[in-house]
C-alpha cells in the first residue's frame, strides 16, 4: 500500500469555489433549459453480453494487462456485438482530479482496448471527458487531461480526446425517465447521448460521499455540472440520499454497451482522490468486462470489501438496488454468469 499528499492540488470543494460565479451562472442557464425540450433516455440495445440466459461478467486476473484484455474479450464471446452496432466508439474514463492511475483512468488501459476495438471492426474510437469549462480561465475543459499527461499519449496513439464544456448548455440533451423517483430531467452531453457505441473504463475507488466509486457513479461525469453540484446536498439529516438515487439516474441517461473495469489496482478507504486517509492496493491485477453495470459495482465492491476493512456491502448496497429497479443490470450476482479466469 501506498498514500501520497497533495497539498497543491485542489480539492473537489476548491474546484467548485474556484469556479462558482460562473457555475451559478451556468446553473440557471440550466434551470431555463429543463423547461424547453425533455426528452426519454437514450434507447440502448439489450445487453449483448450472456450466457445461459444471465448477464455474462468476466473476471480476469494477471499482471500483463495486454493478454488480460484478450483473455477477458475472448470470454465474453468477442466484440462482435458491438461492431454491428456502428464503427465508433467514445470511452468514457474517470478523471476527477489530476492525479494518475487508479484515481483516474490510465493512458494505456485507454489505448490498450482502442486496439481490441479496432481489431474486433469498430474503426475509430475516442476518449469522453468534462471536467472543466471556458466560462472559468481557470478550469478550461482540457485542463485536467492535459495536466495527467492523457491528452498527449492518447493523441499520439490515435485516439482523439473529446474535452466538452460541463457549464455550456448547448453541449446537452434534457432526459428524464418517469420511473426516476427524482422528477427533474438530467442534462446528459449530447456526444453521449447521440454515440452508437459507448464503452465506460471505470476505476475502483472510495468515495467520501457515496463510499463506492465503479461503473455507476462514473457517469457524474457524463451529465452537467449543474446536475452534479445539485446531488451534493444533504438531506436535513445529514444524509446524503439523494446522491445515491441520482447517480443511477446519471448512468442510466448514457447505458454503455460494455464496461471493462481496470482493478489492478484500486483506491481504499478514502477518495475520491488520494489524500485524506486514502491507501492504494496494489496487486489486485483483475480486469472485470460486462455489459451490466449493476453487476459490474456488485463485484467490484466484493473486491473491496475484500482489500478495505473500513467498507463493507451495505454502503453500496442502496445504489445498487435502485439500478436494479431501474432495469440496469443484475445486483445480485446468483443471477449473473460470473466467469474467473487467469490470463
Amino acid at each position: 500500500m501506498s498514500t501520497l499528499s497533495v497539498p497543491k492540488q485542489l480539492d473537489r470543494r476548491g474546484f467548485l469555489r474556484m469556479g462558482a460565479g460562473a457555475l451559478a451562472t451556468a446553473s440557471a442557464a440550466f434551470e431555463w433549459g429543463r423547461h424547453l425540450t425533455t426528452r426519454a433516455c437514450k434507447s440502448a440495445p439489450p445487453n449483448p453480453f450472456v450466457a445461459d440466459g444471465k448477464p455474462l461478467l468476466v473476471a480476469v486476473e494477471g499482471e500483463d494487462l495486454h493478454a488480460m484484455l484478450r483473455a477477458g474479450i475472448e470470454a465474453l464471446g468477442g466484440l462482435d456485438p458491438l461492431a454491428k452496432l456502428g464503427r465508433e466508439a467514445i470511452f468514457r474514463g474517470n478523471y476527477v482530479m489530476s492525479q494518475p492511475y487508479p484515481v483516474t483512468t490510465a493512458p494505456e488501459f485507454v489505448l490498450a482496448v482502442a486496439a481490441e476495438l479496432k481489431s474486433a471492426g469498430v474503426s475509430k474510437t475516442s476518449l469522453f471527458d468534462s471536467s472543466g469549462t471556458r466560462l472559468s480561465a481557470a478550469i478550461p475543459p482540457e485542463r485536467m487531461l492535459r495536466r495527467l499527461g492523457v491528452l498527449d499519449k492518447l493523441t499520439q496513439g490515435g485516439v482523439p480526446v473529446l474535452a466538452r464544456d460541463f457549464a455550456d448548455p448547448d453541449e446537452f440533451v434534457f432526459v428524464q425517465n418517469p420511473a426516476w423517483p427524482i422528477a427533474k430531467p438530467v442534462a446528459v452531453h449530447r456526444l453521449l447521448y447521440e454515440a452508437p457505441i459507448v464503452v465506460s473504463l471505470p476505476v475502483v475507488k472510495r468515495h467520501e460521499w457515496v463510499n463506492f466509486t465503479c461503473a455507476l457513479k462514473m457517469h457524474f461525469g457524463s451529465v452537467a455540472m449543474a446536475d452534479r453540484m445539485l446531488v451534493h446536498t444533504k438531506d436535513s439529516e445529514g444524509r446524503s440520499g439523494l446522491m445515491h438515487q441520482r447517480l443511477v439516474h446519471f448512468a442510466d441517461a448514457v447505458r454503455p454497451q460494455l464496461n471493462i473495469v481496470d482493478a489492478r489496482a484500486i483506491l481504499a478507504r478514502s477518495g475520491p482522490g488520494l489524500g485524506g486517509g486514502a491507501e492504494i492496493v496494489r496487486g489486485v491485477n483483475k480486469l472485470i468486462l460486462s455489459g451490466d453495470m449493476a453487476a459490474v459495482d456488485a463485484y467490484c465492491a466484493r473486491l473491496m470489501a475484500k482489500h478495505d476493512e473500513t467498507f463493507t456491502l451495505d454502503m453500496v448496497a442502496p445504489q445498487l438496488r435502485h439500478a436494479a429497479a431501474l432495469g440496469l443490470g443484475k445486483a445480485d450476482l446468483d443471477a449473473v454468469k460470473v466467469v474467473e479466469i487467469r490470463a
